[in-house]
């Protein structure tokens, strides 16, 4: 994306150290239970992928977005309340389809929540269409007790560089997604595995997001499997960590399971998915 590009009186502009305290602010317009990255985790992860929207009073929106090879990732998009229905989240969808495609992209992503009406029609006339739905759950250890024992004895191991295109493959996730995850301290990519070593099919896999306690993406073949993992998340996250978050992506027997059990639910989305649309379209310029 340009360094800088101004639209009557709206500028996008790199973000830097000293937008956290906006950042964080627009962050909980996101309405989700996660806190806002900290300060060093703004600096260090967030921070270098993120645009600020500057108004005549100041900052008055962001994006964070991301390349997966040929797939842009709009992980982020937040306008202040004050300024909405002004045309700036159009404009910066237009700026940001501008600098995909300028990086080789042919298609873009998003999530974005059920119930947001008002964004689900702007990402539809953009060509975003519903690919995917995902649920976050408050997950306690007495829920996870809920579910059954796996059906064989497995442990919990790194992700490594060549785990990646099978898990990518066998559980549908972003190309590319889990290289970029496994260079960020704030992610671990955990995976399934018999512990008689023996070779098999995949069985399950999360990123445990230690700072906001989120697991995602999180994928079992069973609630057995799945039970596995959970119980590996909170081990990790020690024993005063209460509850996690679960973001459990096209799996209604887990999500209705956990449901079932008691767990709370924090947020609903639908991952949007389509080709990158003509300059024409957005009127980005």
């Amino acid at each position: 994306m340009k360094e800088e590009v101004r639209q009557g009186p709206w500028r996008l502009r790199a973000a830097g150290a000293e937008d956290h305290a906006a950042f964080s602010r627009l962050f909980r317009e996101l309405g989700v239970d996660d806190p806002p990255p900290d300060l060093a985790l703004w600096q260090r992860e967030v921070a270098p992928r993120t645009r600020m929207v500057d108004g005549p009073g100041g900052v008055v929106g962001y994006t964070s977005t991301e390349v997966l090879g040929t797939l842009g990732y709009v992980q982020q998009l937040v306008v202040d309340a004050a300024v909405r229905r002004q045309g700036v989240g159009r404009w910066v969808m237009g700026q940001v389809a501008e600098s995909f495609r300028a990086r080789g992209c042919r298609d873009w992503t998003l999530n974005v929540k059920r119930d947001n009406t008002a964004a689900l029609a702007l990402y539809a006339s953009l060509g975003l269409r519903p690919s995917r739905q995902a649920v976050n759950l408050g997950v306690t250890r007495a829920q996870v007790a809920t579910l059954p024992a796996s059906p064989e004895r497995l442990a919990v191991v790194p992700a490594l560089e060549a785990d990646w295109p099978v898990l990518t493959e066998a559980f549908g996730l972003l190309p590319g997604k889990l290289a970029r995850f496994a260079t960020l301290g704030s992610h671990q990519l955990l995976r399934l595995s018999r512990e008689d070593g023996g070779a098999g099919e995949v069985l399950g896999m999360m990123d445990v997001r230690a700072p906001a306690a989120v697991l995602f993406p999180f994928f079992a073949v069973s609630l057995g499997h799945a039970r596995v993992l959970l119980e590996h998340a909170f081990a990790l996250l020690g024993e005063t960590r209460a509850s996690l978050g679960v973001v459990v992506t096209d799996d209604a027997a887990l999500e209705s399971r956990l449901r079932e059990a008691g767990a709370g639910v924090r947020l609903e989305t639908f991952e949007l998915r389509g080709p990158l649309p003509a300059p024409d379209l957005l009127g980005s310029r």
